[in-house]
């Protein structure tokens, strides 16, 4: 197969295009022992075709690498590494206007010139902050890594292909080196030797030993340099303060922020309103609009609207989670969610030039759309216009839009080829579609028309002909003759009636299903609908020559009363270029007609049937004999073709609307134009409330699917705050009373012994009448229905009030009052502060070997990563003074880690163990010793953080021994191991004499992206599965846990039938009896594991940590005695926080992407699962391991517990994860 002709300009740059394919794909696989060149051509080949483009082939070479991943996981660098081709095209031939190439070998010549002209560029787009020009760009480019860009996997690269390269009009210009470099010199803009720092940070990026925040790696080095991953707020109890706080959330959340607010303060539901003399309605209302608000409006369309998928247009009414949706970057992408509204919200109506039928849209939902361009404006001067950035394309809400305004309609990129399809196969096709029909019983295929008009018949007759098919004709008079032929070879009559009564081989290379949908209408099938653009010429000419045709010599139309084959044929348009308008209409028909026998028949009812008006741009005017257009009122940019809108009207409010949650493009195509993936904000608040707060049991349900909608935030997650006393009091079985905060004011300051006596106080003041707004219920009752809450709807999260605020180094200076959105922040505020922290994560699995922990590589990690964290402090922008006052005055920073599993692994050290509780005790010690020690040198340097006196550190308290001040407030009910290994003497004086640049510097965040960009699992949490199926346009392709492979391949495991029983057993090797025992033990997947083995982990790292970790618990069979017993020992074991709590049934999520699944997210089941034992704790409540270097221990102690009955499972229902991973916090 040769693709020398009709190649694009890009493609014959290149003498002989299949010798470059050789070398870039011997390119790809070079180092690889898993992966074969000769196995990627061959596989590629097989997608190759005359006419071919280069962006065609480069897609076709990545598609055939993925191929082979499940076969051996080096296809996955494979993949990545052409991908990178694809991208070194696209950047290159952006920065030089016109077109130009480099292999990776040319690459390591070129970088140095390419970061010049690349900082140049992204100055002059406006997108790079000017003074990214100012650096030594000549030393920044000699220290490049080239070689560097062959470690990512395929999901690593094409996340940051997808997200975070710079691009314009959609095309990136940004290669890896470069976004790495970005980041550092957007990092180093303040050190006094910039260059040099700059260097030293990009190093770690680049090598993946230390990786920064989502937020940080899109914004630093560009104009609006908004860094900080999380904010914390205090929502005030006056009226005021309350609708502040709301419009800090909006402006916060603008700029990629994940929120924690404390709703505690607010008065509870019955207490008296001095302003009105009224009773407060409680916090409730209050959270209400705050979801409302985070959410915007809904952003959401009516259920009847078309979106276009892989199965054709759908209403988004019936999309489901795992199908696959048209987004911006062109390609089809996963639904992660389908969002479902009651509402009663403004929308319009949106008429759009080339669509067939309006939109309808709340108001609030964003369009791709151009706005300000004058009506009789030429389309060139548009893009002169778009060139010099006068106007611009953007998200526009739909309420915003106007008569006028473009909207963008994405053209497909994606190219399926057919093996073995022609295209006279596809024009035949698109005959039998429009004029051509299958017998019901599959044996006879006939195509009709007018014999005195219709030139496909001829067309038939020739096909059929040189295939050697044959055919037979009936007709009736001079105007209507029908070709009809068997389905089969070699077909069998029956001798009387001459009726097929078999068949053999297929005569055609089509099936029913290619040519009926399961409502027996006719569509372009899946597999038919990403032909390569000449097939799909061929395939319209076959629609347009049947049922369509010409009026007036220019103009093009087609009819059809099949609303999907119409929805169809205006895809295929688009994927040419060329938007296609239309109309519905509905006619009333009565007439007679006459037979060529001269015998009548009469026509009566309702006709209804689809215009469509064909562009008749030069390619497919050929198809017809028409004169091309001359003149558009379109125009393509971007990746888009850009058309009017006609009217935007307001119109009556449906009351339920939809919205879909897309992977990775956070957007999806109607027919009519592209829209914002709205649910990209949904629960990116999460509101906290104390156990003791009257309106507790009102926020315990508002999650729940049932009740007063009023009542209800379906967006917003939410988190209990509990005290110790409240715990306490579930093990002695006492009374917990409930308080409104505007009675006890001062409760919500307190914790610790302070708080359980003025606690008590209040209860007493309760009983003499002194306090009237209070209730008083069993603590175990409310501890179970917190449970329960927790089993069926997946919150409110459990987090503990005292640990965080005894432990907390900064008590002198405020109270915690809650966590953020991910639960790993734990840092003071108050109405004057919005607490801020900056987050990032140690790779743990780059600093490892089998022989342990390289403690020297961690070290220079850590001291390098921290000083980072501490610039983006001096550099970030700020949406609001609150949390710049608070960030530059205490200046925390979060450095957590990921890879944990992936370092476990290369231990050999099975996550249910001794020695991986041990291994997380060990690596966290250090990361945090040098965390502490680089906050002391920085202090040394630049000075001690505003606030660092009086706290704890000045008081040489670091957080291990804050231990002990929580010991003390819980009179010894605390089990955490004090082992300690290194010289902390010497650290603490440090401290003391220096003082600390960071008021914190710890804290685990979830790390879902940063650890895709790395290739190693999520911050510290196990394995979920080993093995998975995703799926796209092209088919499905499995990602795999390279380590195992390893291990199989070690022991002649791994073979097509492994892959197969993966597969079957969701990733688990718990039920593939041929594996060997102790592999079964290493790579146990997260419900295979009891989750004490999790807390206990935990524990051991939380003692090291200032701040917090967020931590997911696995219960494959969740009842209220496990739960009761797994956050008691969490509470117990030290910890401050837990996050979501992960159900069996929470696997839909990710199943969703699995082959031979439902797709649906919220399962529900009354009867737990069925899934492999856990393996089991060491024992109830293990006993601390010998210390090495012993410190004075925390005594366990168990005090007798109450009894928590089990939560009814036929009441219940597993909890569901809206969003397991925390954009804001990665």
């Amino acid at each position: 197969m040769t693709i020398d002709t009709d190649v694009e300009p890009a493609a014959a740059a290149s003498a002989d295009p299949m010798e470059r394919i050789r070398v870039v794909v011997a390119e790809a696989c070079a180092g690889l022992a898993g992966a074969s060149a000769e196995t990627v051509v061959a596989e590629a080949r097989r997608g190759l075709y005359p006419g071919i483009t280069a962006a065609e082939v480069e897609l076709a070479l990545v598609m055939a690498a993925r191929t082979y991943v499940e076969a051996d996981p080096d296809y996955s660098y494979v993949s990545a590494r052409l991908l990178l081709d694809k991208l070194r095209r696209e950047a290159l031939t952006f920065l030089a206007g016109g077109f130009d190439e480099a292999t990776q070998a040319a690459m390591t010549g070129r970088y140095a010139d390419y970061l010049k002209a690349y900082v140049a560029r992204g100055v002059e787009l406006e997108q790079l902050d000017p003074e990214l020009a100012a650096f030594d760009l000549d030393r920044l480019g000699a220290a490049l890594r080239p070689e560097r860009d062959l470690d990512f996997t395929f999901l690593g690269l094409q996340t940051l292909y997808d997200r975070y390269f710079l691009h314009s009009g959609g095309t990136r210009y940004e290669l890896p080196q470069a976004f790495f470099m970005r980041v550092a010199m957007g990092l180093a803009l303040k050190e006094d030797d910039r260059e040099a720092r700059a260097i030293e940070f990009y190093g770690l990026l680049s090598s993946f030993d230390f990786m920064c925040s989502t937020p940080t790696l899109f914004n630093s080095g560009t104009r609006r340099a908004q860094l900080s991953s999380c904010f914390l707020t205090t929502v005030g109890d006056d009226l005021g303060e309350i609708f502040h706080g709301i419009s800090n959330n909006a402006l916060l959340s603008k700029y990629s922020g994940g929120l924690g607010n404390d709703w505690t303060p607010v008065r509870g539901m019955g207490a008296h309103i001095k302003g009105t003399n009224g009773e407060s309605q409680g916090v409730v209302p209050f959270l209400k609009i705050a979801n409302d608000t985070a959410v915007a409006v809904n952003q959401c369309f009516a259920p009847d609207t078309p979106v276009y998928t892989a199965d054709g247009a759908k209403a988004i009414s019936e999309i489901r989670i795992g199908d696959l949706v048209l987004g911006q970057s062109g390609i089809y992408r996963e639904v992660t969610d389908v969002m479902l509204y009651d509402q009663t919200d403004p929308m319009v109506e949106i008429d759009v030039k080339h669509s067939v039928e309006k939109l309808r849209v709340t108001a609030g939902h964003p369009f791709y759309a151009i706005q300000g361009v004058p009506l009789e404006q030429s389309n060139s001067r548009t893009l002169k216009w778009l060139e010099n950035d006068k106007v611009r394309a953007e998200w526009v809400e739909a309420g915003q839009l106007s008569k006028g305004d473009y909207v963008g309609q994405v053209v497909p990129k994606e190219i399926v080829p057919v093996p073995g399809l022609t295209e006279e196969d596809a024009r035949l096709y698109g005959i039998l579609l429009g004029d051509g029909h299958l017998a019901k019983d599959g044996m006879e295929w006939g195509v009709s028309g007018n014999p005195e008009l219709d030139t496909h018949l001829d067309f038939v007759r020739d096909y059929l002909t040189e295939r050697g098919i044959h055919f037979w004709e009936a007709g009736q008079g001079d105007t209507y003759r029908q070709i009809r032929w068997a389905s089969g070879l070699g077909v069998l009559r029956d001798p009387a009636t001459g009726r097929i009564t078999g068949a053999g081989e297929p005569t055609l290379p089509f099936t029913r299903d290619d040519l009926y949908d399961g409502q027996k209408n006719k569509r372009v099938a899946r597999r038919f609908s990403h032909l390569p653009h000449a097939q799909t010429r061929a395939m319209l000419q076959g629609l347009l020559e049947t049922d369509g045709g010409v009026s007036r010599g220019v103009e093009i139309y087609f009819t059809t009363t099949s609303r999907p084959l119409a929805t169809g044929i205006r895809y295929q348009l688009l994927r040419l270029g060329v938007p296609a308008a239309g109309q519905y209409r509905e006619r009333e028909q009565s007439h007679t007609g006459r037979r060529s026998d001269g015998t009548e028949t009469a026509f009566s009812g309702t006709v209804k049937a689809f215009d469509i008006r064909v562009p008749a741009v030069s390619g497919i005017a050929e198809l017809l004999g028409c004169r091309p257009l001359t003149k558009r009122n379109w125009f393509e940019y971007g990746g888009m073709v850009f058309t009017r809108i006609r009217d935007v009207a307001p119109t009556e409010a449906v009351p339920t609307v939809f919205d879909l949650k897309v992977e990775t493009d956070e957007s999806y195509m109607t027919t009519a134009g592209l829209a914002h993936n709205g649910g990209k904000r949904k629960g990116a608040v999460c509101a906290y409330l104390e156990t003791w707060h009257i309106d507790v049991e009102e926020f315990l349900d508002l999650r729940k699917n049932t009740g007063d909608e009023r009542r209800r935030t379906h967006d917003m997650n939410t988190a209990n705050w509990v005290p110790d006393l409240f715990l306490q009091r579930v093990e002695s079985d006492a009374q917990w009373t409930l308080f409104s905060p505007d009675e006890v004011p001062d409760l919500h300051d307190l914790y610790g012994e302070a708080f359980a006596r003025r606690y008590a106080a209040y209860e007493r003041a309760a009983d003499r009448g002194e306090v009237t707004v209070f209730r008083r219920v069993r603590a175990v009752d409310l501890w179970r229905r917190m449970l329960t809450m927790l089993f069926e709807t997946g919150h409110p999260w459990i987090t503990f009030k005292d640990p965080c605020n005894l432990r907390s180094p900064q008590q002198h200076t405020g109270v915690v009052h809650s966590s953020n959105l991910c639960t790993e922040i734990t840092l003071n505020t108050s109405a004057d502060e919005v607490a801020v922290c900056n987050l990032g994560s140690v790779n743990l699995a780059n600093h490892v070997g089998p022989d342990g922990l390289d403690a020297e590589r961690l070290r220079g990690t850590v001291r390098t990563a921290v000083r980072m964290l501490d610039n983006v402090i001096d550099v970030n922008f700020y949406t609001i003074p609150e949390a710049e006052r608070a960030n530059t005055r205490h200046r925390p920073v979060g450095l957590g880690l990921m890879g944990f599993q992936d370092a476990l692994f290369e231990l050999r050290l099975p996550m249910a163990s001794d020695a991986a509780v041990e291994f997380a005790d060990e690596s966290m010690e250090l990361i945090s010793y040098h965390a502490i020690a680089a906050s002391a040198d920085l202090a040394a340097e630049r000075g001690a953080y505003a606030s660092f006196d009086g706290s704890l550190w000045s008081k040489g308290v670091l957080p291990v021994d804050s231990l002990r001040l929580l010991d003390d407030a819980r009179r010894g009910d605390l089990e955490v191991d004090a082992t300690q290994r290194l010289d902390w003497d010497a650290l603490r004086e440090r401290v003391r004499a220096v003082g600390m640049r960071n008021s914190n510097v710890m804290a685990i965040a979830p790390t879902a992206t940063i650890a895709n960009i790395t290739g190693v699992g999520q911050s510290i949490e196990p394995i979920y599965r080993n093995l998975y199926v995703k799926s796209n346009m092209s088919g499905d392709f499995t990602v795999v846990n390279p380590s195992l492979v390893r291990d199989l391949k070690e022991r002649g495991l791994w073979d097509e039938e492994m892959v197969s029983a993966l597969k079957y057993h969701d990733g688990s090797l718990g039920g593939i009896d041929r594996v060997p025992a102790d592999l079964r033990e290493l790579y146990a997947t997260a419900f295979e594991i009891d989750p004490s083995w999790l807390v206990d982990a935990g524990s051991r790292r939380q003692k090291w940590i200032d701040q917090a970790q967020s931590l997911n618990l696995y219960m494959a069979a969740p009842s209220g005695r496990k739960l009761d017993e797994l956050y008691r020992r969490a509470w117990r074991k030290g910890l401050k926080t837990t996050y979501y709590l992960r159900s069996q049934s929470a696997t839909h999520v990710e199943k969703s992407t699995l082959k031979g699944t439902d797709g649906k997210l919220n399962a529900v089941s009354a009867v737990p699962a069925a899934a492999p034992a856990p393996a089991p704790a060491a024992v109830p409540a293990p006993a601390p391991s010998p210390s090495p270097s012993p410190a004075t221990p925390v005594a366990p102690v168990a005090p007798e517990a109450a009894s928590v009955p089990d939560i009814d499972p036929d009441a219940a229902a597993f909890c569901s994860l809206d969003d397991p991973d925390c954009e804001a916090c990665q």
